[in-house]
C-alpha cells in the first residue's frame, strides 16, 4: 500500500510542477533548468536510506541518468518548453503503453492504454502544437530503458544511493552543456525543480523500492491529468479524460491482487 501511495503523490508533484516552471523556460536553457532540478536529487539522496555500495548498482545509475536524465529530460523539458505542459505530458507518455512491454509485462498493457487514453482525452486540445509533441514522443522511448535501469539501480543502492549517484552525474552533464547559458526566474525554477525532484522524483523513487517499479510506475504516470485538470479555462474532456485514467489505475491494482 505505501508503494501504491507513494506513486499517487509522485504524480501530484509531476502534474504541478511543469506549470510552476514552464514560464522560466521561455528565457532560460533546458539544460540550465535541469541543473537547478538535479541538486534535489543530490540532498534527498543523502536523506534516504542506502543499501550498501555495488558497481553494478552504480554503472545502472549512471546509464539511466545519462540515458534518462539527461537526454530524456532534455527531450520532455523542450516538449513543455515548446508545447506546453500539456503537450509535454501527453506526448512523453508513451512510456506508459512501452513499459510494460519491454518488461514482459503483457497483462498490465489494457491498463496501460486506458492510462494513456485518458491522458490524451484530457489534453487533446492543446495536441495542435506538433513540434512540442515530438520530442516528448522520443523522450517516451528513453525513459523506457533508463526506467529499468534505474530501477535495477535503486534495488542495488537503495533510494537514496540511486538517488545521489544519478543527480550527481546529472548535475555535472548538465552544468557542462549549459555553461553560459542564459537563466531567468530562477524562483520558478527552485520552487517547481522542489515539486518536480524532491517530492515527484523522491516518492517515485521510494515507490520503486517498496513495490513493483512497472506499477509503481503506470501509477505516477496519471500526472498528464493533474496538468489538464489544473489548467484554465476548465474542459469537461479533462473530467472524461480523468474517469478513463482512473479505470487504468484500478486495472492496475486488479491486475497485481
Amino acid at each position: 500500500m505505501i508503494d501504491i501511495t507513494l506513486s499517487i503523490a509522485a504524480a501530484v508533484a509531476y502534474g504541478v510542477a511543469p506549470l510552476v516552471y514552464r514560464p522560466a523556460l521561455q528565457c532560460t536553457n533546458q539544460f540550465r533548468a535541469m541543473s537547478v532540478f538535479s541538486t534535489y536529487s543530490i540532498l534527498l539522496g543523502l536523506l534516504l536510506p542506502w543499501s550498501g555500495a555495488s558497481l553494478d548498482g552504480v554503472l545502472s545509475a549512471a546509464a539511466a541518468a545519462l540515458f534518462g536524465g539527461v537526454l530524456g529530460s532534455w527531450l520532455y523539458v523542450t516538449a513543455v518548453k515548446i508545447g506546453g505542459a500539456a503537450v509535454g505530458n501527453i506526448s512523453s507518455s508513451l512510456y506508459i503503453v512501452l513499459l510494460p512491454i519491454a518488461a514482459g509485462k503483457l497483462a498490465l498493457i489494457p491498463a496501460a492504454l486506458l492510462v494513456l487514453l485518458g491522458s490524451a482525452i484530457a489534453s487533446s486540445y492543446d495536441v495542435v502544437a506538433k513540434r512540442g509533441a515530438f520530442y516528448g514522443v522520443v523522450a517516451a522511448f528513453v525513459w523506457t530503458g533508463s526506467i529499468m535501469l534505474y530501477a535495477s539501480a535503486v534495488r542495488a543502492l537503495g533510494p537514496g544511493g540511486a538517488l545521489f549517484t544519478r543527480g550527481v552525474i546529472v548535475l555535472l552533464a548538465t552544468l557542462l552543456l549549459g555553461f553560459n547559458k542564459p537563466l531567468c526566474e530562477a524562483w520558478r525554477l527552485v520552487v517547481g525543480g522542489f515539486i518536480d525532484t524532491f517530492i515527484g522524483f523522491g516518492a517515485y523513487t521510494s515507490a520503486i523500492f517498496y513495490g513493483d517499479y512497472v506499477s509503481a510506475t503506470l501509477i505516477m504516470s496519471s500526472y498528464p491529468l493533474i496538468s489538464a485538470l489544473l489548467e484554465k479555462p476548465f474542459m469537461w474532456r479533462r473530467v472524461a479524460g480523468a474517469l478513463a485514467a482512473v479505470a487504468g489505475l484500478v486495472l492496475v491494482a486488479l491486475t497485481n491482487k
